[in-house]
């Protein structure tokens, strides 16, 4: 009985909130200020593991990438998912991993195969460059015909003014702003790894992945009250159009939100360029769209595949990712993937009576799907294998470069620097001072170690899954490049040359917790 209890409680709800993060911060700055000095401290006394561990090549390493990312996507429940499946669990059985296993789980398999947007106003017809809003209903070939209705971001006020029943509804959609370097300046994490300098008070942060008006629910909670999305279902409309307002490029290949629920009517995203001019349409009394959105869905599966590196202890440290993509998916997540892989292979080399302790190594499922392979392995595990696992170094966007708007073609544009990230941390001096130790020793770029809560929220990511339904320790390591969850998505964003050097930094710093007392996580 309680297994059932535990397979239907929904998971807990991702979404950020200014009040919630000042209020959050006020709080947390006295403890970090607290961490931090005493990891410093712990700095000065922590000693050179006497085993050596080297990390793979370049070469292996970008061989293993290529292969991840040599399919157009690895969405959940594919034939191109269930390819690269296969390929991660022959290399975990390869490479040395005991009793591999593939474990299913139950999707919906949503594809889209056609999209088009078409405006009249009058006797003129316009077309415009669209994307569809992964998981919404259906049209037939024809679609849906209505006039437009605009809604700025649609908040509650916003639909009291106008009637939506019948018409297609137009909103904004909105990103948060972070104000990097000021916040930085005023909360001062345990660190910032910054050898370049490239971060000062004007430094701002476009977070493309949080949706603030049209945010995920929950697996198997309740549609979301304060989303723009629901607000118009619950009035009667038939179908949205989304403005990517907040997005540094034209881009509208955006992947979200990404919570595995199938929603009632049609939608599609514009990028804020092309919704300026669907903006002003759809508030002329005559301008009528056209939604096509063709495709079918239909039951699958998907797998988490782990095994375990045995140690001379039944204690583990996890390694972890996901291995789902939207697109492409060269930083999200091939090179987590990929460094999860080289960490295998670094681990493997090492003889089992010369590793102190265990190593768990995953890659889960559905990140882009609500998550829902995290959550279903913590949730079967969570009172057996999880209670060993001493720590969970999960690793995504790993590399990944960054890019800013380029002002004539408003496509992104590559810089000279890796994108911002963080490492979300749990609240132990001995996970933050050995962190911060590999960080200096590998010269690591544009990274801020911060608590595990730093955001009023879980860590952003797969580790916050696996929080949410154990009491486990995490060093979560991520980035946060502007095009994640988008096509644009690819190899060429990826800073290759710091990929084994990365991959060695992650292997001291799992080599430095091997000998680390069971007591100090």
């Amino acid at each position: 009985m309680e297994k059932s209890k535990n397979e239907l409680e929904p998971s807990p709800e991702f979404h950020m909130s200014k009040r919630k993060i000042i209020i959050n911060l006020l709080k947390l700055i006295p403890k970090m200020r607290k961490i931090r000095k005493k990891a410093e401290k712990l700095l000065l006394e922590i000693q050179k593991p006497m085993l050596k561990v080297q990390a793979p090549t370049l070469e292996i390493i970008k061989n293993d990438l290529e292969k991840i990312c040599s399919v157009p996507h690895r969405r959940i429940g594919t034939k191109e998912a269930h390819e690269i499946e296969n390929f991660l669990e022959s290399k975990f059985i390869e490479l040395g991993l005991e009793n591999v296993k593939k474990e299913p789980v139950n999707v919906i398999n949503w594809v889209a195969k056609n999209w088009k947007l078409s405006i009249s106003n009058g006797n003129e017809t316009t077309e415009i460059s669209c994307f569809y809003v992964l998981n919404t209903e259906f049209t037939d070939k024809d679609g849906l015909t209505a006039p437009m209705v605009y809604v700025g971001t649609g908040r509650d006020k916003d639909f009291k003014k106008i009637d939506v029943k019948d018409k297609i509804v137009v909103a904004d959609i909105e990103f948060p702003t972070l104000p990097l370097g000021k916040l930085l300046s005023i909360a001062k994490p345990y660190y910032i790894a910054d050898p370049t300098n490239s971060i000062d008070k004007t430094t701002k942060m476009v977070l493309t992945f949080a949706l603030l008006n049209f945010p995920p629910q929950a697996l198997g909670g309740k549609p979301r009250e304060d989303s723009v999305y629901w607000r118009a279902v619950r009035r009667g409309a038939l179908g949205l159009i989304l403005i990517l307002r907040d997005y540094p490029s034209n881009v509208n290949s955006h992947w979200g939100p990404y919570d595995g629920t199938m929603k009632p009517i049609p939608a599609l995203y514009l990028g804020k360029y092309d919704g300026m001019k669907v903006r002003e349409l759809a508030q002329l009394c005559n301008s009528r769209a056209t939604i096509i959105l063709e495709g079918h869905k239909e039951p699958s599966i998907a797998h988490n595949i782990w095994g375990i590196l045995p140690g001379q202890s039944e204690e583990l440290i996890m390694v972890s990712s996901h291995h789902d993509s939207a697109f492409k998916g060269a930083s999200e997540d091939g090179t987590g993937v990929a460094m999860v892989l080289a960490q295998l292979r670094a681990w493997s080399k090492i003889p089992k009576n010369e590793r102190p302790r265990s190593i768990l190594f995953i890659l889960t499922t559905g990140h882009l799907y609500g998550g829902i392979g995290a959550e279903s392995f913590a949730r079967k595990y969570r009172n057996d294998l999880l209670k060993n696992v001493l720590v969970d170094v999960n690793l995504e966007h790993m590399c990944a470069k960054d890019v800013d708007e380029d002002p004539e073609t408003h496509n992104f544009k590559i810089t000279n620097e890796l994108a911002f990230g963080a490492v979300f941390l749990s609240q132990r001096v001995q996970l933050v001072a050995h962190t911060i130790k590999a960080f200096k020793e590998h010269k690591i770029e544009r990274m801020m170690l911060i608590p595990d809560n730093f955001f009023a929220t879980p860590p952003i990511g797969e580790a916050g899954h696996f929080t949410s339904h154990s009491d486990l320790k995490v060093i979560h390591w991520i980035r946060s490049p502007y095009y994640l969850l988008t096509a644009e998505d690819t190899l060429d964003k990826i800073d290759m040359n710091k990929l084994s050097s990365t991959a060695q930094c992650v292997s001291d710093l799992i080599n430095s917790l091997m000998v680390l007392s069971k007591e100090r996580f």
